[in-house]
């Protein structure tokens, strides 16, 4: 009864666990000072409230009793966001979102990014993009009370047999069912060349990108410390066998099928994998590394579960342009062709032989924020809609709410190219789409 009745309100408000006292546990004597506070009608607004909604009552002390029974109490509170998660203040402002047909720098007959005036309220937005550690906090917070799952994918598809996050029954509808996270998450592997011509990139000879394109969260459903989620440790056999992950087959000359008649493995033509395992980043180092193989789903949870959100297509823009009008994300507007304004694809590699860095490795722009442009594509809230910029002039905190089966991506990422860099460029995909260069920031 306590259990579904609290997950009920904690989805619901979104609130961490109550300390009532003050003396760093939560145990019986936090419900008995709850229960006189009720009594004695005690409650200012100054007392912790379990749930958020302004009141002590009934309610409060059915969450301060759930939690203790499923010792769901921890140093760092599971319930509220990671400690390390540091906000900025964006101010109130008009802009002029967009760019000039004449600037735009994308595929023929593509251009989106019509001009149009929009006026945005003050937000705060999150200074880095959500890190692989901050993302496994989140996951045991939502699994400690039953909102995730975590099985094989059965469906037909690019993530069949792989190990997946889902959202479980008792999830909010938002993400009910739906794939998360990718836990067997591994480099895109693909014809980038099109050497056979054929156009289709999963035919013929594969040009493997960087092994430490991989997903750095594991699970171990037997861990008894609320810590089913964790990140994993390149250096570890445990976690990594690097000489196996290096096997591949190219394609045949039928789409994503397989020439497994040759085992090739390229675990020798990569720097990091030399004089294994002292040139492979350590434990710390991908901890902060921002979370990939994120599906739109697995952002949209997160902010749920916290009770903050995913920016809006016109707040992340906003933000970019750093109160200066930057024509890209960078940290002050200008592109380096070297790659030490941005992590892109600067070298024009196909592919690139870059991977993620740590979200905070380059400077921040005027309003504090790292990495706007590259590292990974940043998930936003917006349904992507090629004719809504035309549709939203003069809006106030617009947000594209028409779902047309694609979601906005902002920001461009490790391996994608210099336009994508830019505060107006705008890209979309499916929702359960995820990979080893999609990731997010927050805002509130």
């Amino acid at each position: 009864m306590f259990r579904y009745l609290s997950l009920i309100l904690i989805v619901s408000i979104g609130r961490g666990q109550c300390d009532f006292n003050n003396d760093g546990v939560l145990d019986s004597l936090d419900i008995v000072d709850e229960v006189n506070c009720i009594l004695t009608n005690c409650f200012d607004g100054s007392q912790c409230d379990s749930n958020g909604d302004g009141y002590i009552n009934i309610f409060d002390i059915f969450l301060t009793a759930d939690c203790i029974i499923y010792d769901c109490w921890h140093e760092e509170n599971l319930m509220t966001l990671h400690s390390s998660i540091v906000f900025k203040d964006i101010p109130e402002g008009t802009f002029t979102m967009g760019e000039s047909e004449s600037n735009y720098q994308g595929p023929p007959g593509g251009y989106d990014a019509y001009l149009h005036e929009v006026t945005l309220n003050a937000f705060q937005i999150s200074e880095t993009e959500i890190t692989n550690k901050q993302y496994v906090h989140f996951l045991n917070g939502a699994f400690l009370f039953g909102l995730l799952d975590v099985r094989i994918e059965t469906n037909p598809g690019p993530n069949f047999g792989d190990l997946l996050v889902f959202g479980s029954e008792e999830a909010p509808d938002a993400y009910n069912g739906m794939a998360l996270y990718n836990l067997s998450g591994t480099r895109v592997m693909k014809d980038h060349d099109n050497a056979d011509g054929d156009g289709d990139s999963f035919t013929g000879v594969i040009e493997p990108e960087n092994p430490l394109n991989i997903a750095y969260i594991g699970y171990d459903e037997l861990n008894t410390e609320n810590e089913w989620f964790y990140v994993k440790n390149p250096a570890s056999l445990e976690d990594f066998n690097w000489l196996n992950l290096t096997d591949y087959y190219n394609y045949t000359d039928v789409s994503h099928q397989y020439d497994t008649s040759i085992l090739l493995n390229d675990y020798s033509e990569w720097e990091e994998l030399e004089d294994y395992p002292n040139n492979l980043p350590t434990l710390l180092e991908v901890s902060y590394w921002p979370a990939t193989f994120i599906k739109w789903y697995g952002a949209k949870a997160f902010t749920i579960f916290y009770d903050v959100k995913l920016p809006s297509e016109a707040q992340w823009e906003f933000a970019s342009k750093g109160n200066a009008e930057f024509i890209y994300a960078t940290a002050d507007g200008l592109i380096n062709g070297d790659g030490t304004s941005a992590i892109w694809n600067y070298q024009a590699g196909n592919p690139s032989r870059g991977h993620v860095l740590n979200v905070k490795i380059n400077d921040p722009n005027p309003y504090g924020l790292y990495n706007m442009a590259g590292n990974v594509w940043e998930w936003i809230e917006d349904w992507y809609g090629f004719e809504y910029y035309n549709n939203s002039n003069n809006f106030t905190d617009p947000i594209n709410n028409s779902n047309s089966g694609l979601k906005v991506r902002r920001g461009g990422s490790w391996n994608y190219h210099q336009t994508t860099l830019k505060t107006s460029a705008r890209a979309k995909d499916e929702q359960f789409k995820g990979n080893d260069h999609f990731g997010f920031r927050i805002t509130q």
